[in-house]
């Protein structure tokens, strides 16, 4: 479709921007910012771009005096045409060029006096590098009504952060994820997905059973308080980063423990440690300060000789494990059990013990905290280090950015960014997240719920997206506080 002119202004075209007047009712009806546009020049070559702004004009309208009316009695529209001379001026910035079936970065203007027309729908899937055959499909392009479908490792390999308010559709996004990835056919590849779900908002994912789409999709709700950690499987190492404050005389101490223990093989519990311990002629002070963390861990009801759930077991391919962790209260005693099953799973993987895994965290910025400490953050930043060498990927959700650790964060290469108005969250995904402008910046707030922007590895340029509904929908996603206030009243009434 035929949109506009380029036209030459003080400003431009230059390799990198142009203009574009749209005189069209109905070019001027879809016109809007974010929308992918091509113009073919001289060369046969094509030149994409994308608009930036939109200004209106009309030259019957720019002089106060006709406005006034000093200088006739008769209003304007009585005198001229004025609807007639009612154009909108586009400001373009140059994505690049498409020659020979390739991109290339574009170092010619545009000619003034081109055509512009939209972009055609193949050729905008080319250039963003969107999957068509074997993608997850998110949801739709929201000025060109095109699918999104992000190729599975750009997409998550090197990691994924989904920023948002509370309430800008952080918790929807990542089931239509989890729903993208469980409902992939084996003979492509099904990675192994663990969600560590802090609210208790995915217990309803259960129930993806019933269609039919997910038949052959395990997906298995563990209650944190029947998580059991296997206390063997915890070195000297381990508990001190449990216990930040734990000196190297106590470590070392709690090593030689553990070593007498497993050389005994004896079953090693927090009770055996410390049955151990006090028996032992060391240092007073050391001995207590061991003997009171130990006891803090054994009354935490966390820790036993054996792991349920049993990893090896419940991490198979095309499978979800969410570790519900809303029954327990205590942050700290969820830090222990994420801690736990990452520093599991990220080992497992490396002697590939488990197919590869995406791990997805929701509230990470509580454990992986950027100004405090926390049992979890060390593993947090290892993996987001290191986890692509072994496919062990992360999600990070939050919907506290400047929170959350720059070491994680800038790991992520792909950002889903959804509605945030924050000044300071918004400068910090400004200083970590890769090709978005100012002009991007000042559109996040804008987002309605459901829509983002999806910048990084993922697609070649930051792209707008409406998230596509979910396949299963359920009662939680209508949590209304009035309906909710109205039904408990009704209970109350019934009950008396």
């Amino acid at each position: 479709m035929s949109l506009g002119t380029v036209i030459a202004t003080e400003f431009g075209p230059t390799p990198t921007l142009f203009q574009f007047v749209i005189s069209l009712e109905e070019a001027r009806r879809i016109a809007e910012t974010g929308l992918f546009i091509q113009v073919k020049n001289d060369d046969g070559h094509i030149t994409l771009g994308v608009i930036q702004n939109l200004r209106r004009t009309n030259r019957y309208f720019s002089s106060p005096d006709v406005i006034h009316g000093t200088s006739t009695n008769f209003k304007p529209p009585q005198l001229f045409p004025s609807e007639k001379w009612d154009y909108l001026i586009a400001e373009c910035k140059v994505l690049g060029t498409f020659e020979n079936n390739l991109n290339s970065r574009s170092t010619k203007p545009v000619t003034p006096g081109s055509e512009v027309t939209l972009t055609d729908s193949m050729l905008l899937r080319r250039f963003l590098g969107l999957d068509i055959s074997q993608g997850i499909q998110l949801g739709k392009i929201k000025q060109m009504d095109l699918d999104v479908q992000i190729n599975l490792d750009r997409l998550l390999q090197k990691h994924l952060a989904i920023l948002s308010i509370s309430g800008g559709g952080k918790s929807y996004t990542t089931s239509v994820l989890i729903e993208e990835l469980l409902k992939r056919p084996k003979n492509i590849g099904r990675p192994a997905i663990v969600l560590f779900d802090v609210h208790g908002e995915y217990s309803q994912l259960t129930e993806l059973s019933r269609l039919k789409e997910f038949k052959h999709a395990e997906v298995n709700l563990i209650r944190a308080d029947s998580i059991k950690i296997n206390a063997s499987m915890l070195s000297s190492r381990d508990f001190a980063t449990l216990q930040p404050s734990m000196s190297h005389a106590q470590q070392r101490e709690l090593s030689a423990i553990i070593s007498e223990l497993k050389h005994k093989k004896q079953k090693i519990t927090i009770g055996a440690i410390k049955n151990l311990l006090i028996s032992k002629e060391i240092n007073q002070m050391v001995k207590e300060a061991l003997v009171g963390w130990l006891t803090v861990l054994e009354n935490s009801n966390l820790f036993s000789y054996y792991e349920s759930p049993n990893l090896q077991e419940e991490v198979v391919p095309g499978s979800l494990t969410i570790i519900d962790l809303s029954p327990i209260i205590s942050l700290w005693s969820k830090q222990v059990i994420v801690y736990y099953f990452l520093n599991r799973i990220f080992n497992l993987r490396r002697v590939k013990d488990i197919p590869p895994v995406i791990t997805l965290i929701e509230e990470a910025h509580q454990f992986c905290p950027e100004q405090t400490t926390s049992p979890t953050k060390k593993i947090i930043e290892t993996i987001a280090r290191e986890g692509r060498k072994f496919l062990t990927s992360l999600v990070l959700i939050s919907q506290r950015p400047v929170n959350l650790s720059t070491t994680a964060l800038s790991q992520c290469n792909s950002h889903l960014i959804m509605r945030i108005l924050n000044p300071h969250d918004l400068n910090y995904i400004a200083k970590t997240s890769e090709g978005i402008t100012t002009e991007t910046l000042q559109t996040i707030t804008s987002l309605g719920v459901g829509e983002g922007l999806l910048a990084g590895n993922a697609t070649n340029y930051p792209i707008f997206l409406q998230i596509r509904e979910k396949m299963l929908q359920t009662n939680y996603d209508e949590v209304s506080m009035a309906k909710a206030s109205e039904r408990y009243e009704l209970l109350l009434q019934e009950a008396t």
